[in-house]
């Protein structure tokens, strides 16, 4: 029996469809290196939950990672580049999901509130 296909999550504006590796913003996809969407593949699973440095490292680098952790710092960085310039390029009001830094330890993505009518 196949494994159930996770269904695409959606954050605010931002769609994360996991299955097929893809992360879109109003439909327009955005172009994220492998780590990148890995990392926040990892982060859209638990949206509202802290994920630990640890954990982000052991999902998506892999538990036998013997570099410095300055890799999670760095392509945390990258990611949230490439999302701001996503919302920079598109001109409108977007709501974003924001990824908030844990000092000490790790990064949570936060929920966004219901839309008000």
């Amino acid at each position: 029996m196949a494994a159930p296909v996770p269904k695409p999550v959606r954050l605010g504006d931002l769609v994360v469809d996991v299955s097929a590796r893809r992360c879109a913003l109003h439909g327009v996809e955005i172009p994220l290196r492998a780590k990148e969407f890995d990392l926040l593949a990892v982060l859209a699973e638990r949206v509202g939950k802290a994920v630990s440095r640890e954990t982000l490292m052991a999902e998506v680098w892999d538990e036998n990672w013997f570099g410095p952790t300055k890799t999670l710092d760095v392509t945390m960085a990258g990611l949230r580049r490439r999302l701001t310039e996503a919302v920079q390029a598109g001109g409108g009001p977007v709501r974003l999901p924001e990824i908030t830094t844990l000092r000490g330890h790790g990064y949570r993505l936060e929920r966004q509130p219901d839309p008000v009518d």
